[in-house]
């Protein structure tokens, strides 16, 4: 499977977990604010995104032993930024949000090696 195939499947994974989130959050108390969706028509290209990603990790020091975990940070940031507009980075629920992503990734192996391999893949 080439880089978009997995950067596609990881998008949806996160798309579904967002969309989760946003119908607990509509059927429980008052939720922090959320950003909606940024139209496709005002959203980079994918291949700027993955452009985007690929900067910002390799920009990442080599030998930082918390390295991977930094790139995973830095592709979801630039995912759910890039579907919901850089306001989201300011939110206040934006580390649960990416803490619930990281936990729907554990329970999906091998999306999570996908992931891994992906993220190798635009690192070099």
């Amino acid at each position: 499977m080439d880089s978009v195939g997995r950067l596609d499947q990881v998008l949806r994974l996160i798309s579904r977990q967002m969309a989760e989130r946003a119908s607990r959050l509509d059927a429980g108390a008052a939720a922090p604010s959320r950003a909606s969706a940024t139209p496709p028509s005002r959203r980079l290209a994918l291949g700027a995104l993955k452009e985007r990603v690929r900067g910002r990790l390799r920009g990442l020091d080599p030998s930082d032993p918390r390295r991977q975990q930094k790139a995973r940070r830095v592709f979801l940031e630039s995912v759910l930024s890039w579907q919901f507009g850089d306001e989201l980075l300011l939110d206040r629920g934006f580390e649960e949000m990416i803490a619930g992503v990281q936990e729907a990734l554990q329970a999906h192996p091998r999306l999570e090696q996908r992931l891994t391999q992906l993220l190798y893949d635009l690192a070099r």
